[in-house]
């Protein structure tokens, strides 16, 4: 009994702390911790929870002193472990969590508890042999088998893990395949999660037919966590054993129980065309009237597909789009294959089509499910098709008036049909391409009835319209580069957005046409509403994140790009709680996807880019003086000899079949353009890691040396000193080398085509870089550096040839900023009707600002390297009292410089002023929009609006690029020998 007063005595105490953390008053929570410790210093659970306090109070080193303390002691009690184990995760040290529950486990070997938290803390570390003996030892203690098969799938996952393909396949996956079949044979094995991972290492072995064994046995009967898995499992295994007649005989008997499902079809057909390719004959009794009859011939295929057909139109029901589609996905397969005589069997390909129409074109998917088959009618075929379609449209006609549906399902038919002369080419060479525009206009604004009762969170069922006229209007924008038409349709699509606030096709087209214009302020909205979050950062991130940056909006880059690496950096906790999950659960078969997953978040094209963005974006923000780059470099741990970027490796995860297209063919993003794009947004992500490498590298080659006594400036005093800094410079050199390189393979590379599709990227910034000649500007500054990095282990009287180097280098810098400049003569937009607006000049000003701060951090590193050199200059000039020492060259073409570069700065700022005039100055009030507006609603939104929230934009990045370069001019003006 007296024991049990101690405890609720403790529990009593305690309490206060926990209401405190609970109701995050950490200075609270901290007052009576040290209360409570005051009566009973020996009641580790309090600093335990005061370890806790003092971590989100932000004072990291004393929690982790405090818990340290605690750790030391080897507590076993569970509240002292828990608040233990709270403070390390926030302090994000699961190697702590699992030392305590190890000490833990030493002293109660016999815990379930302990050594179910142990092998959760291995699972958060990814010590997966750790796991398995901890999993053994659990079922040791309590034999329950999900304990065992926690250590199986641990020897598993060593096998995935592992480099060695040998290892994997000769001990680990054997050794796991024998435990689970220990378990088998023993009649042990009780739930269908543990049969799926005995699957699971056969098929990792590629043992389809113990596989198979396995799931028609009795162990099968288990797989009913989906409908039909052991059939699905099955078919799946005749697949991989090459059964065709099987997997054919399988597939189908699936399909009559799920005439649905599209998987399946394409399955189904594969397997047929094996078996006719092989010349498989029918047997007597593959004849018989068995569900497990095989379809290996066309003909029988044929009339099965027909059969599903037929049983679905007497079906009475709502009507199922799998048979129609498999019917013609059968007919294009046999097409494709030359086998007319067969195809001529199911029908022509126009009658199926519109057959399909006529059944499914009320339908918002009838348009993308028609699409990949309209290649199989003849070019001379495609204008007699739509208008036969025009039939199954009910649309009411009105004598010399436009018909419009008088009901969602008419509307639906008419914009698939639109959707589908577009696809086809008919509105290529169109005379009436006004008229079209209008009229699409006109049934967008009748069709917004058909959605006045929807709630603001639904899309309006006529959106369809106006997104087919913005494909349309874009079309021909991208033959005549007419600026006012980008105009129009941002006018219509924010009218569009107005009336259907949640339409993300919109606002994506929104983004990409205002991005257009340079201007990015309105972006930033757009994308908040969007309300895109968790994984769309990854796939959609590639609309918006990197032109943050480029447009010169450098505040709304922080933000924007810390919220981005937020979500990659949480990954790996997050992931971890679903492996965890899994684990608890039995969901064995979904920790090698969630680990995938993982991997391939952290393997993103994105995830490098944005990181290096930030980086290079907070030297130029955030430093004013050479210290301050120090400390930021030592935060970041950046190892400029070290590339992180796992190169071949990378993984581009946009999503680029987001926006809804009905282009021709010829106008489709194709999967080799996909790909050009990312090979060039690699290659300008390598261009932007070497130059953050370069200038981490300048940074850490200008730390001065240990001194013993006076600076030496002789070679061998030098070497001494200086010995750590060489390789350094080597470093600086050999990336100035790699830049040079990659420059010239990007210049040999061929021009890229056009990659302004409306539902494709947008190019890089590196010709608007490599024209600005900013790598040229950036690699002579660096040279700068390594030059002056040599002085110091050389006598400076001895050293002409390096300091003449180091001044034609300036002189070379100095003329090129003086070039850049003046070829930007273009003004960044002219005032008129339409009024132009030039957004590479634009970029180009963000361009030169940037590298002018990059070159000003470079040139304070020289004041860093110099400035010693100097002062031993001065004070053998002292001591040998001879004032007729000539000072070195290199000391007054470093100030002449340094001078130099403050006035051109001060230039460039001139020429940033001057864009907010020129702005301002663009008339709008009598620009002319396009017919397409003639029958639009007088609201607020208008061309006026529009330009202003471009003008503002405008004003914004180039306010933000001034207080930058203001900044570093005056950095600049500090900096003296």
């Amino acid at each position: 009994m007296a024991g049990r007063g101690h405890v609720d005595v403790s529990e009593r105490r305690l309490r206060p702390i926990y209401d405190a953390l609970d109701a995050s008053n950490n200075k609270k929570a901290i007052q009576e911790a040290d209360k409570v410790l005051r009566k009973q210093k020996d009641l580790i659970c309090a600093k335990a929870l005061k370890a806790i306090a003092l971590l989100r109070s932000s004072r990291r080193q004393e929690a982790l002193l405090l818990a340290a303390e605690v750790a030391s002691q080897e507590p076993i009690e569970e509240a002292t472990l828990q608040a233990l184990t709270i403070c390390y995760r926030e302090m994000e040290r699961g190697d702590l969590v699992a030392r305590i529950y190890e000490n833990a486990v030493k002293k109660v070997p016999q815990s379930e508890e302990f050594l179910s938290h142990l092998f959760m803390a291995y699972v958060r570390l990814g010590e997966y042999k750790k796991q398995q003996q901890t999993g053994m030892a659990l079922y040791k203690v309590v034999p329950k088998n999900p304990y065992y098969f926690w250590s199986v799938m641990s020897i598993v996952m060593q096998a995935l893990t592992t480099e060695d393909e040998k290892l994997s396949q000769k001990m680990f996956l054997p050794l796991a395949e024998r435990m689970v079949e220990k378990m088998a044979k023993d009649m042990k094995i009780e739930a269908e999660a543990e049969v799926r991972l005995y699957l699971m290492i056969l098929e990792k072995q590629k043992k389809y037919e113990e596989a198979l064994e396995v799931v028609v046995g009795p162990l099968g009967s288990k797989l009913i966590s989906e409908i039909e898995l052991q059939s699905l499992k099955q078919a799946e295994l005749y697949v991989q054993l090459e059964d065709w007649p099987k997997a054919n005989a399988k597939y189908r008997k699936l399909l009559l129980t799920n005439p649905d499902n599209w998987l399946w079809y394409i399955h189904y057909f594969n397997s047929l065309f094996h078996l006719v390719n092989s010349g498989w004959t029918p047997s007597e009794a593959d004849e018989g009237s068995s569900t497990d009859v095989i379809t290996g011939t066309v003909d029988m295929a044929i009339a099965f597909v027909e059969e599903r057909v037929e049983d679905e139109l007497k079906n009475g029901k709502r009507l199922q789009r799998g048979p129609f589609l498999a019917r013609m996905e059968l007919l294009k397969r046999l097409t494709e294959r030359g086998n007319q005589e067969a195809a001529d069997k199911i029908g022509s390909p126009s009658d199926l089509l519109k057959e399909y129409f006529g059944k499914f074109g009320d339908k918002p998917s009838c348009f993308m499910d028609m699409r990949p088959y309209l290649t199989m009618m003849k070019l001379d075929d495609h204008a007699k098709f739509v208008e036969e379609l025009q039939t199954y449209l009910e649309i009411p006609k009105k004598g010399g008036e436009l018909s419009l549906p008088s009901d969602v399902k008419s509307m639906q038919r008419h914009i698939c049909c639109v959707g589908l002369a577009r696809s086809l080419g008919l509105q290529e060479h169109l005379t009436e391409r006004d008229e079209l525009i209008q009229d699409l206009m006109r049934r967008h604004q009748h069709g917004l009835q058909f959605g006045k009762d929807l709630l603001p969170t639904d899309v309006q069922p006529s959106d369809s319209y106006l997104l087919m006229t913005v494909h349309i209007k874009y079309a021909v924008y991208l033959k005549t580069q007419e600026r006012s038409l980008l105009f129009e349709m941002i006018v219509m699509l924010e009218k569009g957005v107005a009336c259907s606030p949640s339409n993300a096709q919109y606002k994506l087209i929104l983004i990409k046409l205002y991005i257009l214009l340079g201007a990015f302020q309105p972006c930033k909205k757009l994308y908040d509403n969007m309300e895109i979050k968790h994984i769309q950062q990854d796939t959609l991130g590639h609309f918006y994140s990197c032109y943050a940056v480029a447009l010169g909006h450098l505040t709304s880059a922080c933000s924007i790009l810390s919220a981005m690496l937020k979500f990659f950096s949480a990954n790996h906790k997050d992931t971890t709680e679903y492996i965890i999950a899994a684990y608890k659960y039995g969901s064995f078969h979904k920790i090698p996807e969630i680990i995938s997953f993982r991997e391939r978040l952290n393997l993103s094209h994105n995830y490098s880019a944005l990181a290096v963005e930030r980086m290079l974006l907070d030297f130029i923000m955030e430093t004013t003086n050479p210290e301050q780059m120090r400390e930021l470099l030592d935060f970041m741990e950046i190892s400029p000899e070290k590339d992180e970027i796992k190169w071949d490796l990378l993984k581009d995860n946009r999503d680029m079949t987001v926006l809804s297209s009905w282009e021709p063919k010829e106008r489709e993003l194709t999967d080799q353009q996909i790909e050009q794009s990312f090979c060039q947004d690699k290659q300008w992500l390598r261009l932007r890691s070497l130059i953050l490498r370069s200038l981490a590298a300048v940074i850490l080659m200008s730390q001065p040396a240990p001194l013993d006594g006076e600076h030496s400036l002789d070679k061998q005093d030098a070497s001494k000193n200086g010995e750590s800094q060489v390789g350094d410079g080597n470093t600086l050199l050999s990336l100035i080398l790699e830049i040079n390189a990659h420059v010239q393979d990007v210049e040999c590379q061929p021009s890229s085509g056009n990659m302004y599709l409306l539902c494709g990227p947008v190019p890089t910034r590196m010709k608007v870089y490599l024209d600005g000649q900013h790598h040229i500007l950036l690699t002579s500054i660096f040279q700068v550096a390594v030059d002056v990095h040599s002085l110091e282990t050389s006598d400076l009287n001895q050293s002409q040839e390096l300091q003449e180097q180091i001044s034609r280098n300036f002189d070379c810098i100095l003329k090129t900023l003086e070039y850049v400049l003046d070829s930007m003569d273009t003004p960044i937009a002219t005032p008129g009707s339409p009024p132009q607006v030039y957004p590479q000049v634009l970029q180009g000003l963000v361009l030169l600002v940037e590298t002018l701060c990059l070159m000003a951090l470079v040139t304070s590193q020289c004041q860093v390297m110099l400035k010693p050199l100097k002062a031993t200059l001065t004070k053998k000039k002292k001591k040998k009292k001879n004032p007729t020492t000539i000072v070195p060259q290199v000391f007054n073409d470093y100030k002449m410089f340094v001078d130099s570069l403050v006035q051109f700065g001060e230039k460039l700022h001139k020429c940033l002023m001057e864009v907010n005039t020129v702005i301002t100055g663009v008339d709008v009030s009598t620009l002319e929009i396009g017919p397409v507006l003639e029958h639009a609603e007088k609201d607020a939104i208008s061309v006026e609006t529009v330009w202003k929230k471009v003008k503002d934009s405008y004003q914004i990045s180039v306010g933000e690029m001034s207080e930058v370069l203001k900044q570093k001019l005056q950095f600049l003006r500090t900096i003296r020998l």
